[in-house]
């Protein structure tokens, strides 16, 4: 059971991985297998109470609970959509707070992590981008998400997904998500397979590169939504410094490195790029590469977004030519949306009055 500490002054352990947590018990003159035990309370067994600690010494244990917490952050409140898809407000443990989003399809559990309190990256489709960055969240913040909501769902030892999808740019956050990467896909961590956790970025080609090189990394997605550097970078700055052509031979050479393939996500919008001219240039640029095409019918926001998605009968035309030109491509049909739970409209909007109180 998570039972977060409120202690502000106490040093947070939460999210600390095995070196940090040798140092600060180094400093207790404790032996150097004790990190090892205390990071499996902290991680595998979601044991957050020094009292709990009991293969550490009684003594060491009455020295941390008046030095440290444990604190994965709380629940503020929750949203549940029609078809059973949950928001959750998570107040961090260092301030502030975000949105992460819990998803059931087919008994298939995901949950949709934020790794920024805002992004940077200004996306003009993207609501999460028009609040711009107010500050990037460490590995314990992230990860206090999942462990949160993995308690509030009953998930008990049932494995789940784990999507880098919610609020802020993952890559942007490169050290606090890989370091919550580690502590999801260790085994005395969360114990989950790398292959359940997919990133999804804008393209930031110099982290790209270096994610390449990680021996433990998650799923790549690559938020394209333009088949022109004109379009793309009118819809998402970040073109201007990493235009298509750069971004395509980037993942190339991922692939080439690591012999992972990718995804592309292209957000469909009616009238801006969902056209046949639209259609023909993006089969081109996906031709040769280890890539799966995944479609999303954007997702409105009244009153805060102008784009509108195409019907649904031209989504399922440009998935049926995708797949007849020989590309492998699937639609991302919208969960969540009427609690404003969907791809592109987390943001912490003020009115929401379906939000209800955590269960204690």
């Amino acid at each position: 059971m998570v039972k977060p500490a409120t202690a502000s002054a106490a040093t947070n352990l939460y999210g600390m991985e095995r070196p940090q947590l040798r140092a600060l018990l180094g400093t207790y003159d404790a032996p150097p297998f004790h990190s090892g035990q205390l990071y499996r309370w902290l991680y595998a067994r979601q044991r957050l109470d020094a009292r709990d600690w009991t293969d550490l010494p009684k003594s060491l244990r009455q020295r941390l609970r008046g030095d440290v917490v444990a604190d994965p952050g709380r629940i503020g409140s929750r949203i549940e959509a029609r078809d059973g898809t949950v928001k959750y407000r998570v107040e961090l443990a260092g301030g502030g707070t975000v949105e992460a989003v819990y998803m059931v399809q087919r008994e298939r559990v995901t949950l949709c992590l934020s790794s920024q309190v805002g992004c940077a990256l200004a996306c003009d489709f993207c609501l999460t981008g028009r609040m711009g960055l107010t500050r990037h969240l460490g590995a314990g913040e992230i990860v206090g998400q999942a462990a949160l909501i993995r308690d509030d769902r009953g998930l008990c030892d049932r494995p789940f997904n784990v999507v880098f999808m919610g609020m802020g740019e993952p890559l942007h956050n490169y050290d606090g998500v890989l370091g919550a990467v580690r502590l999801l896909t260790d085994e005395d961590g969360f114990g989950l397979s790398r292959r359940r956790l997919t990133l999804s970025t804008v393209g930031l080609v110099p982290r790209i590169e270096r994610l390449s090189r990680e021996p433990r990394r998650p799923r790549l997605a690559v938020s394209l939504n333009a088949t022109t550097d004109e379009l793309r970078s009118r819809l998402m700055p970040v073109n201007r410094r990493h235009p298509i052509p750069e971004l395509l031979r980037t993942l190339r050479e991922y692939a080439r490195r690591t012999g992972d393939g990718f995804t592309f996500e292209y957000v469909l919008l009616h009238g801006v790029n969902d056209g046949d001219d639209d259609v023909r240039r993006l089969a081109g640029l996906a031709r040769g590469l280890p890539v799966r095409i995944n479609l999303i019918p954007f997702n409105p926001v009244p009153g805060h977004l102008d784009y509108v998605p195409p019907s649904r009968a031209r989504t399922l035309e440009i998935r049926d030519r995708l797949v007849g030109l020989g590309l492998r491509c699937s639609i991302r049909w919208s969960r969540g949306a009427d609690a404003r739970a969907a791809c592109g409209q987390l943001a912490l909007l003020s009115g929401e009055t379906a939000a209800a109180p955590a269960r204690r």
